[in-house]
């Protein structure tokens, strides 16, 4: 690999590849991965990147992560990864290397990965090289496709304001034939366990990618907006005018992940509009 051009295989339709050099620090018991580099093509996705490490030790797993940075097709970042990791643990210990991409709207995606053995041997210590990555991983997800939104608050009027934007990626486990139809969202605003109001998009067409663009607003008094939530159900509509859910999301502090982050965003920043994509679960 050492007469390998980044730059030209950067134009090159296939995986990324990732530039890393792996260090040992016996006294703080520590692995370092350094030298790292990562060339993608211009179908990769996002517009940063970064690089997270996680290796497991006897108490579980431990993870670094680089900054992110702005993705180009040939990426270099100056710093390193550190990961606390035992010296006996070494030879049984894997090492996985992930490149991830993230979008404005804060969606991380995984562009490559790469597994390696910490025994000294396939990968020597010391050594810088590249390596190409597996494109085939897919995180886990209980979910049917993705939605785009952005919510914010008005203090002064009283008012959230819901932006439906677009999905992707939506099926149904009911019907193919709803793949033609329609695609609406019924939003219900909550107050912990009580539902306040229900209010439902326009229908869109090309349900698997549908776009809506709809503003959607709540009257809600500001002493109840912490313990409010909104709910998002994706319908898709049959011809005979039933509807068949195609997944569901629920934003608030009770939540978790970027659910509830979405949340904690809009609540320290009034007035301005925060979008996100979600994962829809079934």
């Amino acid at each position: 690999m050492e007469t390998w051009n980044p730059e030209k295989a950067a134009s090159w339709n296939q995986a990324p590849k990732l530039h890393y050099c792996l260090d040992y620090d016996q006294q703080k018991a520590e692995l370092f991965v350094t030298r790292l580099e990562a060339v993608t093509s211009d179908h990769d996705g996002g517009c940063d990147c970064y690089i997270q490490g996680s290796v497991a030790n006897r108490i579980g797993s431990v993870e670094a992560q680089t900054a992110l940075k702005k993705r180009e097709l040939h990426t270099i970042w100056e710093e390193g990864l550190v990961l606390p990791l035992a010296e006996d643990e070494l030879p049984t210990a894997t090492l996985t290397l992930t490149l991830r991409t993230c979008d404005r709207f804060s969606r991380h995606s995984v562009a490559g990965e790469l597994r390696l053995g910490l025994d000294g041997v396939s990968v020597p210590l010391g050594v810088a090289q590249w390596d190409e990555l597996k494109t085939s991983v897919k995180e886990t997800s209980a979910g049917s496709g993705e939605v785009l939104l952005s919510i914010s608050y008005l203090p002064a009027a009283n008012r959230l304001l819901v932006v439906l934007i677009k999905a992707k990626n939506l099926h149904s486990n009911q019907s193919k034939e709803l793949l033609g139809k329609d695609v609406s969202v019924k939003v219900t605003l909550k107050h912990q366990a009580r539902k306040l109001k229900k209010k439902q998009t326009k229908r869109a067409k090309h349900k698997i990618n549908p776009v809506w663009n709809e503003m959607i607003m709540f009257e809600l008094p500001a002493d109840l907006l912490r313990a409010s939530s909104v709910e998002l159900e994706v319908l898709g509509q049959e011809e005979e005018g039933q509807s068949c859910m195609l997944g569901h999301c629920s934003l608030g502090l009770h939540a978790s992940g970027s659910e509830r982050s979405h949340w904690e965003e809009m609540l320290k920043n009034p007035r301005r509009q925060i979008a996100m994509w979600h994962q829809l679960h079934l």
